[in-house]
């Protein structure tokens, strides 16, 4: 049993751990959050962590941060769940969902810092999508 708990006590450190490096991404890169995004019709997507995707539409990224860890459920079920959208082709942060979750921040990056995104997102064994 107590290997269990330990196992388990792990993986929250591995997770919370991966969500404060990409705090700290974020300040070390000044990122700058936005309030919106326009043109935000058939976004692609990454899959960071639970807290935190990558959208891409057309030649911008954008690093979207969950109001809270945020399993999708596209990954279970092979099917975007519906989104809510104040108004269309527009996402914003606190009234919005993307993949289902409630967007608590974003941040417009290059495609380089995407890339070192999704590294910060992998964990041991894993392989970036």
């Amino acid at each position: 049993m107590a290997l269990l708990l330990t196992g388990c006590a792990t993986t929250e450190k591995t997770v919370n751990e991966e969500n404060d490096a990409v705090q700290d991404f974020i300040g070390l890169n000044n990122l700058t959050s936005v309030s919106s995004i326009r043109n935000f019709d058939n976004p692609g997507h990454l899959n960071v962590n639970p807290r935190y995707v990558i959208a891409y539409v057309r030649k911008d990224q954008y690093l979207l941060q969950y109001a809270h860890d945020c399993r999708v459920a596209e990954l279970e079920t092979g099917t975007r769940p519906q989104d809510l959208r104040r108004r269309f082709g527009r996402l914003s942060v606190r009234t919005d969902t993307f993949l289902g979750c409630p967007v608590k921040s974003m941040y417009p990056i290059t495609l380089a810092q995407a890339e070192e995104l999704m590294i910060i997102g992998q964990g041991p064994g894993e392989t970036s999508q």
